[in-house]
């Protein structure tokens, strides 16, 4: 029998999984970036007292017009501010004052047989679609797909760690939607066989299966993190991928972002968060506008005293934030807030050598290697170690009955080897 690697998490989705998806329509004001991160020159087109409709571009990037950002509102631009944000870093952002925002006219809803690629690409990058399992443009993926080839496509909903439920929500909503967004993206990518990945529970996946059909969902195992999300035993259906296939993921959320910019002509504004934790007293998904700030977010859940601990992200690869003056944009999926006295500090202790890392690690490394090689600075013998394979998913460290904070340290152990071996190229130069 074939090796389970990873780790059991607790299982601390609900109630939100279970509750209807909140939606956040009311905010005085948003906080938007005139671009998310490039090299390119930024060129504002949106000024002081302004008045701007959803959907609008904030800027014209030049050579690089897909990381230019749109307006989740229509409102008045009222400021501008400069955040430290824990997804992008430093972004210059624009604060724009909220107004009522008139409905749009309905459009006739188009046949899926009229979008060529051509098409489906140029409406992925007008409405500005970012991938949230990533952060990742979405027509950038398109394009890479095109040119490099792409064996399987999946969309990645299995949402293995504790808290989130984000992509669940969706589903459950748009089930729908996301399976048709998902054959616009292979029709566009020239990819015939496709899925959407899951881990649920049997009464969740059998209502799911009804709505959308079994060829196009695909349980995978509880161990975190999930590395096969592609079926390669026997054939499922006419969507089984060989070995050698390519696979492309892409997230829920970036699936349905595409189905209402084809049929609805709707830009990439909203995203769906997951906002759990002990110090929210109704944890729960809310559909929120991006720009909407964790503050505004927070209370919006009910929470009225400020937590003592706010986590961007997830319970095991998430990033503690000391600010709630902080903008949600693509790729913020679970927002948690925890009081102090959940997360005492464990003692650690010296390794015992018991090799539950080991067996945890999913990309096959030895996590109690590495860190006994960088701590005796034997940077030389990283490499065989395979360090920089890495990826973080802080497995090791769940496991470890020492309490060793081992993926920091192999993620010390990977930035220090290289900064030798980068030394030593030198000195030979």
């Amino acid at each position: 029998m074939a090796l389970k690697r990873g780790a059991r998490l607790l299982f601390q989705k609900e109630p939100a999984i279970s509750l209807p998806t909140a939606e956040l329509n009311t905010l005085p004001q948003v906080i938007l970036p005139y671009a998310f991160p490039t090299d390119a020159t930024v060129i504002p087109t949106v000024h002081l007292y302004d008045t701007v409709r959803k959907g609008t571009r904030l800027s014209t990037v030049e050579d690089d017009p897909i990381s230019a950002v749109c307006s989740s509102v229509t409102g008045l631009v009222s400021g501008e501010r400069e955040i430290q944000h824990p997804l992008y870093g430093t972004l210059s952002c624009v604060v724009i004052d909220c107004l009522p925002d008139n409905p749009t006219p309905e459009v006739p809803t188009p046949a899926s047989e009229q979008f060529t690629p051509e098409y489906i690409l140029q409406a992925a990058k007008e409405a500005g679609i970012v991938d949230e399992l990533d952060g990742v443009p979405l027509s950038l993926k398109l394009q890479d797909w095109q040119t490099n080839g792409c064996g399987f496509l999946v969309v990645d909903a299995v949402e293995i760690e504790p808290f989130s439920s984000s992509a669940w929500a969706v589903l459950h909503d748009y089930a729908e939607q996301v399976l048709e967004g998902l054959r616009m993206l292979a029709r566009c990518a020239g990819v015939t066989r496709y899925h959407i990945a899951v881990c649920l529970s049997g009464a969740r996946r059998r209502a799911l299966t009804l709505r959308i059909g079994k060829p196009f969902l695909y349980q995978t195992d509880s161990y975190y993190p999930v590395t096969d999300i592609v079926h390669r035993g026997k054939k499922f259906g006419t969507h089984s991928a060989p070995h050698s296939a390519t696979v492309g993921r892409v997230g829920v959320q970036a699936c349905l972002a595409l189905y209402r910019a084809l049929f609805l002509s709707e830009p990439h504004s909203r995203c769906v968060v997951t906002v759990a934790g002990d110090a929210v007293p109704q944890p729960q998904n809310v559909s929120v506008p991006f720009g909407a700030t964790l503050q505004q977010l927070l209370e919006f859940c009910d929470v009225s005293d400020l937590p003592d601990y706010v986590i961007v992200g997830e319970q095991m690869t998430g990033t503690a934030v000391s600010s709630l003056d902080i903008p949600v944009l693509p790729g913020m999926t679970c927002l948690l807030a925890f009081s102090t006295k959940t997360l005492r500090t464990p003692a650690t202790y010296s390794c015992v050598g018991c090799g539950r890392c080991a067996q945890s690690c999913h990309a096959g490394l030895l996590p109690f290697e590495i860190v006994r090689r960088h701590q005796n600075m034997h940077y030389e013998r990283l490499s065989s170690l395979r360090a920089d394979e890495c990826d973080g998913c802080n497995a090791c460290s769940f496991v470890c009955p020492s309490g060793i904070p081992l993926a920091s340290i192999v993620e010390e152990a990977k930035a220090a080897s290289g900064a030798v071996f980068l030394d030593m190229e030198d000195s030979h130069a």
